[in-house]
């Protein structure tokens, strides 16, 4: 028996996705310069809100700590789709929370995500839409699948065509 034969292809492609969904969260604990582009990819450590009322410097390890969590949070759901993980029956509500914690960090971190925040609108579009098919067909896998694959082909092929390069 191979892999797939065990788990279902869906619940390996669904964990995986997860799984790489969570990782790329990491690349906002980092502002990496881009010596081609000559732009910054990743967060600066700014918060529209968190500003308002803290210092920059505990904004910044806030954030951090927020996108530890985001990432962390995908990736353990991930790996409870895969069943390394036994969540069986928290797995749901792990992903919902996962992707309202995801989308409220956009929300809080929005000026600071580099180089321009809509760059970064692809996750909290495969945020919304695992809150969507989770709250509305929870049973069902393969409704989420297309959509997952099409949000993927479309920043594989497209997100960079459509979304013009940041000049700094």
């Amino acid at each position: 028996m191979n892999l797939i034969e065990l788990a279902g292809l869906e619940e390996i492609f669904l964990g995986l996705y997860l799984i790489a969904h969570g990782g790329i969260h990491l690349i906002f604990i980092f502002n990496f310069y881009d010596e081609e582009k000559k732009v910054y990819t990743g967060w600066s450590g700014r918060s529209w809100l968190l500003e308002k009322v803290l210092s920059s410097k505990v904004t910044s390890y806030i954030g951090k700590i927020t996108w530890v969590v985001v990432a962390v949070l995908f990736i353990v759901s991930g790996l409870g789709v895969l069943d390394f993980l036994v969540l069986d029956d928290y797995l749901p509500l792990l992903i919902i929370v996962s992707s309202v914690f995801a989308t409220l960090a956009f929300l809080v971190y929005y000026n600071g995500l580099s180089p321009t925040p809509y760059h970064w609108i692809l996750g909290v579009v495969i945020n919304l839409g695992l809150l969507f098919f989770l709250i509305v067909f929870p049973n069902d896998i393969w409704f989420l699948l297309p959509f997952l694959v099409a949000i993927w082909l479309w920043g594989m092929l497209f997100h960079t065509k459509v979304i013009p390069h940041s000049s700094s």
